[in-house]
């Protein structure tokens, strides 16, 4: 398990996962230009645009636990929590510990801050 000096660092390490994970299986994959939407990441599913998610994590107690929502950051949401909405996006993609991935359809998600990702997402875990 690596401990990164950020989350910024973290963030663009699940990034480079993503990328390579879609890019591995065929997909075509698009960045967004602005960091502003609900989603990191639009792969091509066979001319099906999807919006993906992108979370790292690195805690674990019993299981891994990552964080949904976003704390402001700038000037005007100082203070603010914005919870994960799982119709903005299609897919989660997940990496933990630096090995181990996950893409969960958001629709399967009821959870806003906090994912433990216990036996109920194993289902979810990419090969």
């Amino acid at each position: 398990m690596n401990s990164f000096k950020n989350t910024k660092k973290q963030g663009d390490m699940g990034m480079g996962a993503a990328i390579c994970y879609f890019t591995n299986i065929g997909q075509t994959v698009a960045i967004p230009l602005t960091d502003s939407q609900d989603y990191d990441l639009i792969a091509d599913f066979d001319g099906s645009l999807k919006k993906i998610q992108i979370k790292s994590c690195n805690f674990k107690r019993k299981y891994f636990e990552v964080n949904l929502s976003v704390k402001g950051g700038n000037r005007t949401s100082v203070g603010s929590i914005k919870r994960f909405n799982n119709s903005n996006c299609d897919f989660l993609f997940i990496i933990v510990d630096q090995s181990q991935k996950y893409l969960i359809p958001t629709k399967e998600l009821k959870a806003t801050c906090n994912l433990v990702l216990g036996p109920k997402y194993q289902k979810y875990l990419l090969k």
